[in-house]
């Protein structure tokens, strides 16, 4: 062979084999930058142990439950197979049985195993038995065996996730004898919805719930979102607000010509050239730069992960407060920080690649699927503060849009709007939740306060504004460095679980 020829073909194959050895990692990039949809890479309630199944010897174990696929209908009497955890070390004949209710990400055993976590402190307390149940279609719970299909995710709705529960409850008290148990159920950010509805559709079974965070208000227009991710910044400093707003503005300059495009490009290391006249893209790599600061935002000061450490406001904002550096240099430096935190070789701005993935089965189409039919919570700038302070970048149509393009015409002509209506005729929203022995907790840092119930129904449910604070703040370990008003909250939450098992 010709020895231009071999070396020809040896650098086209080395290209092909260099081409697929980065797809994993783009999909990793999509997963672990971006808020899609309000959901960061680690689900709405991040665990401390995100990759492993077990983490530690010693461990509860995951179990499985024969689990009916469909309580809703009546033509689908198949079952499937539903992951959970039991931990029993605290139990005692005759003591409660708690249940931590899992949401939009695969779960973990140390939900059952940390006895730091708040919910293991009162279970140890009281004596209770404790279980993390598996949300369907999420990590390795799949009723239509990973078929993710559209018609398959028929059967994926928080409907049907609240009489799993309920159908779980039945079991467990038949199989370990809990019939005189009182359950209470637990849950953070979209589980803790779950929890408020489902003692609300299941008081003769759900004696109680503790509901962190919980967005019982669904949306399609989430516009709030972004207004108190800039509240935020600015409430710990307006110099860090006024960097970020105008950093965004001279980038939405510069896209309108080339040699802007040339200069963003290198700024903030883009895989590809902005394409000018591709109006869906640009609101994608401004999703990539605004999603940062809503990660931060949403979790800064949480104990778990790294937003107690460096992925929180202060630690952001230090970066925007730099002296002898543009607006723009100071957000492209937060880009960088990201890019190697999450390891990316550079940034990706291809529209249709994401589409494609959220196309593929995973965690992340799971949840689009179930803002386009049931919640909405897009994340938009078409509010008059969000439009000026983030310019119009952020669209509600461009969110309503991948319905369509990732499940089909069963979104389309305003669907979204229907569904999101039926789905508050159903739970009947913040103004007509009026459940008994619930308890709500919401920091008003975090944007999902916004949907959330900040007023107690009733005397016997108990709203608490927890000040200062961000998303499911209350559920995660103490620190030293906690405010005084989440160790308040917690206080008021144990009080409130032992006066409901002293009854």
């Amino acid at each position: 062979m010709d020895s231009r020829l071999f070396l020809t073909l040896l650098l086209f194959f080395v290209c092909i084999a260099s081409t697929l050895s980065l797809s994993p990692k783009r999909k990793l990039n999509f997963r672990r930058r971006l808020l899609i949809n309000g959901r960061p890479w680690h689900g709405l309630k991040p665990s401390k142990h995100v990759f492993t199944p077990e983490s530690k010897d010693g461990a509860p174990k995951a179990q499985w439950f024969y689990q009916k696929v469909d309580h809703v209908g009546s033509a689908n009497t198949d079952y499937y197979w539903q992951r959970y955890w039991n931990n029993s070390n605290f139990y005692k004949p005759g003591g409660p049985a708690f249940l931590m209710i899992g949401g939009e990400s695969a779960q973990t055993a140390w939900w059952v195993e940390d006895e730091t976590l708040q919910w293991l402190k009162l279970a140890k307390q009281h004596n209770a038995i404790t279980f993390l149940l598996e949300h369907r279609f999420y990590g390795s719970t799949q009723p239509t065996n990973g078929d993710m299909s559209t018609d398959s995710l028929e059967y994926l709705s928080s409907e049907q996730a609240i009489e799993d529960v309920a159908y779980f409850i039945r079991s467990m008290n038949s199989k370990l004898n809990l019939t005189s148990a009182k359950w209470i159920v637990f849950g953070g950010s979209y589980a803790g919805a779950l929890a408020a509805w489902a003692r609300a559709k299941h008081p003769d079974i759900i004696y109680g719930a503790v509901a962190s965070s919980a967005p019982v208000q669904p949306v399609v227009d989430f516009t709030g979102y972004l207004e108190v991710i800039e509240d935020g910044l600015n409430n710990y400093n307006p110099e860090c607000g006024s960097s970020l707003h105008q950093g965004l503005l001279a980038t939405y300059n510069l896209i309108g010509n080339p040699s802007g495009r040339q200069q963003l490009f290198k700024g903030f290391q883009l895989c590809e050239y902005i394409d000018y006249a591709n109006k869906e893209q640009i609101s994608y790599f401004f999703l990539d730069l605004i999603g940062l600061y809503m990660t931060v935002v949403q979790y800064s000061g949480d104990n778990v992960l790294n937003y107690n450490t460096n992925v929180n406001i202060p630690s952001i904002c230090a970066y925007h407060l730099q002296r002898n550096k543009t607006d723009l240099q100071k957000l492209q430096e937060v880009n960088s920080f990201f890019m190697q935190f999450y390891q990316e070789s550079c940034l990706d701005v291809n529209y249709e690649s994401y589409i494609a993935y959220l196309q593929e089965a995973n965690d992340d189409k799971a949840w689009v699927y179930q803002t386009c039919n049931e919640f909405g919570y897009y994340q938009s700038t078409t509010s008059t503060k969000a439009n000026q302070f983030y310019g119009n970048v952020l669209p509600v149509d461009w969110f309503i849009r991948q319905c369509e393009l990732i499940y089909g015409s069963k979104f389309a002509n305003g669907s979204v709007y229907n569904n999101v209506d039926k789905t508050n005729s159903i739970y009947h929203g913040k103004a007509g939740y009026n459940a008994t022995r619930v308890v709500l907790p919401n920091g008003t840092n975090d944007p999902w306060h916004l949907p959330a119930i900040l007023t107690s129904p009733n005397n016997e449910s108990y709203a608490i504004v927890i000040q200062g604070t961000s998303h499911v703040a209350d559920v995660y370990p103490d620190a030293a460095s906690d405010p005084l008003a989440v160790k308040q909250a917690r206080i008021e939450i144990a009080q409130h679980v032992k006066d409901w098992l002293k009854n």
